[in-house]
């Protein structure tokens, strides 16, 4: 019995192995990097191969759902493991990167000091902690993983964590001059433990839909949810115009030199056709959310049929539109005369930059208030005389939109896989009693983690703007999806409420991390515009 235990040791121990290597192995990245020097590779190429990988472990195990196969699950499982030790290595090498950039520039002004390294520590900006985010979601899969039966796990996280490196590819990986809120010791504990526990949220995500769909939820409800979601992103993006005007304005960058990312316009330009396509998208996912509303409820077989159609077309739809989006915004031919015949039908956008420039001027709301639309539009003309011929478009200036647009896409095409030989592919996910188990775990160590961020922002924010709690529109999110978690716990120890209940809570949970993590930055103004 000693014996067969001992074995039994030694193999959980082994088990854990791949995700032993691939923490060994990126700090060895980080060795040879520093070894090196900057002709070592990048840390953008480290993010990519990341990406590749991701993406690739997470089609070998989606093929393993529905075509079992040891080899998939293989090929799936180490590709998993080579983009979280990517995903690692670029954020150390980009550690070093910041640290450097900012020697050669302290010595480009004759300071000859040696700055603290852990001032650099990459978790300055979207993109840093976007990197950490990702890694967090990967590593926590690959731990899980360690159990065969969890491996298809990846199947439902990693696309997501893909979609997360895909909008730190867009938002750019250039170093930033770090403002002085973020020069503290805080920094490191406070946004390692977001980005963990993002990542651990992530992953409490993904095996509450392998719950809902191992324990009979309609793949037809899944649908109306997924809808709503893209609706909600057709609705947001672009200022709202979308639905509004049924065009799609893209933004618009000015350029600030080599090397430096090129600063945001006021104005946003018209993509053509992108529009009314998306519009279309948006009228085929809410008639897929009608029919299958009348299925669910009044067990109406053809409106079930009607419903699929219209969630393949919207499909269709959502990927002409991100592809005339892609055409259009590559398009960069006579950008400031199609501006001003646009600014010509509808001057009143003169108005909007002008207010636009003066919340980014930092003017106070008191100064905001004196000035006169006249003046706001005076400013935007002078800006687009001032500015106009060297104004471009890129895909970098909107990569939460365009994240975003590409999510909904990604949700739509799952929930179509998903309706493909259904009972199939519950009968390949894990038993309901080993998900409900892994979503509690998962569940309490976001809570923990959720609880820890909140802790640690308060005693940074006394420190740095001498009061712990403020109202701000990402600490007021924060502390929303940890009440989500809070009631996650609460109902299942003191109700009793156990599988189906607590899947529902852990999704919500994790759209409201997700909307900390973005949409609060996006939709909101705050005191951390900055991430």
């Amino acid at each position: 019995m000693e014996e067969l235990d001992r074995l039994e040791k030694s193999a959980s121990w082994k088990s854990y192995l791949p995700a032993i290597l691939v923490i060994v192995g990126a700090f060895s990245m980080l060795g040879l990097r520093l070894q090196i020097g900057t002709s070592f590779i990048s840390d953008g190429a480290f993010m990519m191969l990341a990406l590749a990988c991701y993406i690739l472990a997470a089609l070998f195990q989606l093929t393993n759902l529905y075509a079992p196969s040891a080899m998939a699950e293989k090929i799936g499982f180490f590709g998993a493991a080579l983009g979280v030790f990517f995903n690692l290595s670029s954020w150390l090498t980009r550690w070093v990167g910041a640290y450097d950039h900012e020697i050669a520039v302290m010595r480009a002004s004759g300071n000859m000091a040696n700055p603290w390294i852990f001032r650099y520590i990459p978790f300055a900006n979207l993109y840093d902690l976007s990197l950490a985010f990702a890694f967090g979601a990967g590593f926590v899969t690959l731990l899980f993983a360690h159990r065969k039966s969890f491996r298809i796990l990846s199947a439902f996280t990693l696309p997501i964590a893909a979609l997360i490196l895909t909008l730190a590819r867009f938002i750019g990986n250039e170093f930033i001059d770090l403002p002085p809120v973020l020069d503290s010791y805080w920094r490191p504990i406070h946004v390692g433990d977001a980005s963990l526990s993002y990542g651990i949220a992530l992953v409490c995500f993904g095996v509450a839909v392998m719950y809902l769909l191992k324990d009979g939820v309609k793949v037809e409800a899944m649908a109306i949810w997924s809808s709503i979601f893209g609706i909600a992103v057709l609705a947001t993006i672009s200022k709202f115009s979308v639905f509004t005007a049924f065009v799609y304005r893209a933004g618009l960058f000015v350029p600030a030199g080599p090397g430096k990312h090129p600063f945001s316009s006021p104005f946003r330009l018209e993509v053509p056709y992108v529009g009314p396509a998306l519009a279309i998208a948006g009228l085929l996912l809410a008639g897929t959310i009608v029919s299958f509303l009348f299925y669910l409820y009044q067990n109406n077989e053809k409106a079930k049929v009607v419903g699929h159609y219209l969630l393949k077309l919207a499909l269709v739809a959502q990927i002409v539109s991100i592809g005339l989006l892609v055409i259009g915004v590559g398009d960069n031919a006579a950008v400031n005369s199609r501006l001003q015949a646009q600014l010509t039908r509808d001057p009143g956008q003169y108005v909007v930059a002008g207010m636009a420039m003066s919340e980014n001027d930092e003017m106070s709301v008191q100064e905001r208030a004196q000035l006169t639309p006249k003046q706001f539009d005076q400013m935007g003309r002078a800006y687009v005389q001032q500015t106009g011929p060297q104004l471009f478009m890129s895909l970098s200036t909107n990569p939460v939109e365009f994240a975003a647009l590409i999510t909904a896409l990604v949700a739509t095409l799952f929930v179509i896989f998903f309706s493909f030989r259904t009972d199939k592919l519950r009968e390949r996910l894990p038993s309901l009693e080993s998900l409900d188990s892994l979503m509690y775990k998962t569940a309490c160590l976001a809570f923990a983690g959720l609880a820890m961020l909140l802790i640690t922002g308060a005693i940074w924010a006394n420190e740095s703007w001498g009061r712990p709690w403020g109202f701000d529109s990402k600490e007021t999110g924060a502390l929303i999806a940890w009440l989500t978690y809070a009631a996650f716990l609460h109902t299942r120890i003191a109700r009793g409420w156990k599988g189906r209940s607590s899947a529902y809570f852990a999704v919500v949970g994790f759209l409201l991390v997700i909307f900390t993590y973005l949409g609060v930055s996006y939709l909101l103004k705050g005191l951390h515009s900055y991430a």
